[in-house]
């Protein structure tokens, strides 16, 4: 075989190695679940843009309207999703949202007129954030500490948290809040990206980086494998139930002041069906029920698709029942990819 004959058969062997290994890739891209979602939301988004009357769902106003919606979406996808990383789960997340939005309401309407505007904006967001604290703590204790059931204990402060502020309110929605709530934040954007988009994501990034690069995140993954063989190697899984509740009330509590800032008023008849939205999108993009393990991603594009499917639904003009209905199929669609990737993994082993 001369020396030519030999040259072109190990460059076609190259060429058919490279091929074979791009293939490779772009199936091993293609399989990851968070860039599924994005194909399937980039198809959604086009079906409502033709759908929409003058091509409104890809207008300006409506894509600010979903950022504002995502950037309360987004705190409680990724507290619900670090709950469920370890075995936990919280669905008095919406309520937490209502009771934080409420009490941090009525102290800025309180001391509107008697404080300069920064304290009293100050004291709003800290209070609202406080109030998630206190609901975090007494979910976290319920469950580390008396030993009840997470979808049990949630369950109840669901409950308590909506009467609580509804008794608070009277059932009538606050209104009186200071103007620069919206003017200085809730209305203030950055290209097309609001305010409090840009704080909810830094907010994500900076929990994202504890949870990665400290040994938190390790043992809230090894809590959610096998709690008894993570407390018998040393880690505080007690601390760490109560911690993680709290976080993820904290971060209603931030959605709660958001939602303040947005609409300038209360909003307590909503938002019972968040928890339920934020469990569907963490479920979607890759977080196992059961616990130990995670996908931050995968719950940031999770949570996008139930925005755009509501947001859509409304463009389109169809009943606000129909929102409901969609996220009761987002839900049992995750629950199902759940189990299928568990039954997968068992396959694998």
């Amino acid at each position: 075989m001369s020396e030519a004959t030999k040259a072109a058969l190990t460059a076609a062997d190259s060429t058919t190695a490279s091929a074979g290994s791009a293939k490779h890739g772009i199936a091993r891209v293609l399989s990851n679940r968070a860039v599924q979602i994005i194909l399937v939301e980039v198809v959604i988004i086009a079906i409502f843009q033709t759908l929409s009357p003058g091509g409104a769902f890809l207008s300006e106003a409506n894509i600010r309207g979903m950022m504002l919606t995502a950037s309360q979406v987004l705190l409680l996808a990724i507290g619900q999703a670090i709950l469920m990383s370890a075995g936990q789960i919280d669905i008095s997340q919406g309520a937490a949202v209502i009771l934080a939005s409420v009490i941090s309401g009525q102290l800025m309407i309180a001391l509107a007129d008697s404080a300069p505007v920064p304290l009293v904006l100050l004291l709003g967001v800290v209070t609202a954030i406080l109030v998630g604290v206190i609901i975090g703590v007494v979910n976290g204790v319920m469950v580390g500490v008396v030993r009840v059931n997470a979808l049990v204990a949630t369950l109840g402060m669901l409950s308590v948290a909506t009467g609580v502020a509804q008794v608070v309110t009277g059932g009538v929605n606050l209104f009186g809040m200071p103007k620069e709530l919206q003017t200085s934040f809730g209305a203030v954007s950055f290209g097309f990206l609001p305010l409090p988009m840009l704080v909810s994501l830094l907010i994500i990034t900076v929990i994202w980086f504890l949870f990665r690069f400290t040994p938190w995140g390790t043992h809230t993954l090894a809590m959610g494998s096998n709690s008894l063989a993570a407390r018998r190697v040393g880690i505080q899984t007690l601390r760490n139930t109560i911690a993680i509740f709290v976080l993820s009330s904290a971060l209603a509590g931030v959605a709660g002041f958001i939602d303040l800032a947005r609409y300038s008023t209360t909003n307590i008849s909503g938002h019972l069906n968040d928890s339920l939205a934020a469990i569907a999108a963490a479920l979607i993009g890759g977080t196992a029920l059961t616990g130990g393990r995670i996908s931050f991603l995968g719950a940031i594009v999770g949570a996008f698709l139930a925005i755009i499917l509501q947001s859509g639904l409304v463009i389109v003009n169809l009943s606000p029942f129909y929102q409901t209905i969609a996220i009761g199929v987002m839900l049992l669609v995750a629950v199902s990819l759940d189990r299928s990737s568990r039954a997968a993994a068992k396959r694998t082993q």
